[in-house]
């Protein structure tokens, strides 16, 4: 009876025009969610501080190569280092001279040289070997007590030219060696003996400390044992701004030193330091 009733109201219920529900086999898929579509998701990367960016890859950093030695083992100077200038002579619009005094191997020569300089009033500057001053300290010692200037010769007088960077060097920081064990002041210049210097000297220069590689525009040649009337007119033939080379060895060099110094006077010169010419700071006896 029961399923008789039930067909009845099936019947009646289509006959009214109500249509069943569809029944399908497929799984149902949960719902996501409100959220980005994945289209719009960014990956995210964990960091102390959320509002930072990452930095833009940046290329390896490069190593810079070690110097290479030559055929001879030696290597080049360091990179950046500024050559020592060359001088030979200072202002030509100045009326002054500089005398300048080579070597020091005759200690009592020096002291004829000095006390001449000294009572005259006259500056200059000398230019002896790191072996010379280490020979005799009190002559050096006496000379710089009263305010002249000792500048870099090299140690052992050997010519520069052609020798390694290193080896140049040695030779200036070696004399500088010597003059500071003595507690003297260095005028920051040197001279090369023969003057015979290359681009490596030049270098080597500026290493040791020193601005300037200073040579000559007058040469009075007294090394090589001219009279006194000779080196005179030799050391007389500046002008203005000359650098005048001589020697403490030759005795005759200082017989002719009073000559000279009377007659650049009379002709309205000035006697300056090398420190004096080039404006470098450093000893002067009679400012």
């Amino acid at each position: 009876m029961a399923l008789v009733a039930l067909v009845l109201i099936l019947g009646s219920l289509l006959a009214g025009g109500w249509t069943p529900p569809a029944f399908s086999n497929a799984v149902a898929t949960p719902s996501l969610g409100p959220g980005p579509s994945p289209t719009n998701q960014v990956a995210v990367v964990p960091t102390s501080n959320p509002g930072a960016t990452l930095p833009a890859a940046t290329p390896a950093e490069t190593v810079a190569p070690a110097p290479t030695p030559d055929a001879h083992g030696c290597f080049p100077p360091p990179a950046g280092t500024v050559p020592a200038t060359v001088v030979s002579h200072g202002d030509r619009s100045k009326k002054q001279v500089a005398l300048t005094f080579d070597d020091g191997t005759n200690p009592e020569n020096v002291h004829r040289i000095l006390g001449i300089l000294y009572d005259s009033k006259v500056n200059a500057t000398f230019f002896p070997t790191g072996r010379s001053v280490q020979l005799y300290p009190d002559v050096w010692k006496d000379l710089a007590g009263v305010g002249y200037p000792i500048a870099n010769h090299t140690y052992s007088h050997q010519s520069l030219k052609g020798l390694c960077y290193q080896l140049q060097l040695a030779e200036l920081l070696h004399d500088q060696a010597v003059i500071e064990k003595l507690n003297l002041t260095l005028l920051p210049v040197m001279r090369p003996p023969y003057e015979e210097f290359d681009d490596g000297t030049r270098f080597a220069t500026s290493a040791a400390g020193e601005s300037h590689v200073v040579l000559w525009d007058v040469d009075t040649m007294d090394w090589t044992g001219l009279s006194v009337s000779t080196i005179a007119s030799r050391a007389l033939a500046g002008r203005a701004g000359s650098i005048v080379l001589m020697h403490t060895s030759p005795v005759n060099t200082a017989r002719a030193l009073r000559t000279i110094i009377s007659r650049y006077r009379a002709r309205g010169f000035t006697f300056v330091t090398i420190g004096q010419m080039l404006g470098i700071p450093g000893p002067v006896p009679f400012p």
